[in-house]
């Protein structure tokens, strides 16, 4: 486990985003039990990407507009789901060091 400490709320997002690193993506992994490959780390950036546009992260829907829109790929929730297994938005806000989104549970 990486030692790194970050300020995180109890349920383990990032308090500042700013402050986000790969560091900090890499541990949420380890914890998670979750592999990053190279599609699951473009899907984080995008999530950030879609944060500094907007002020928040996105639910799933809005989430596979803005992946086709910029990364040219047709994601649907089956798909998120199977790379981000129970809840991809949560997961994906989780990791890329952002807020929960609007409307998790």
């Amino acid at each position: 486990m990486l030692a790194t400490p970050f300020d995180r709320t109890a349920e383990g997002f990032l308090r500042e985003p700013e402050h986000w690193c790969w560091q900090f993506t890499e541990l949420i992994a380890e914890e998670r039990n979750i592999q990053l490959d190279e599609e699951k780390k473009n899907l984080i950036l995008l999530v950030r990407k879609f944060h500094e546009q907007f002020g928040h992260g996105p639910s799933m829907r809005p989430l596979i507009r803005f992946a086709r829109q910029e990364l040219g790929i047709a994601y649907d929730s089956i798909r998120l789901t199977l790379l981000f297994p129970d809840r991809p938005a949560y997961l994906l806000a989780l990791l890329a060091g952002i807020p929960k989104p609007p409307h998790c549970l």
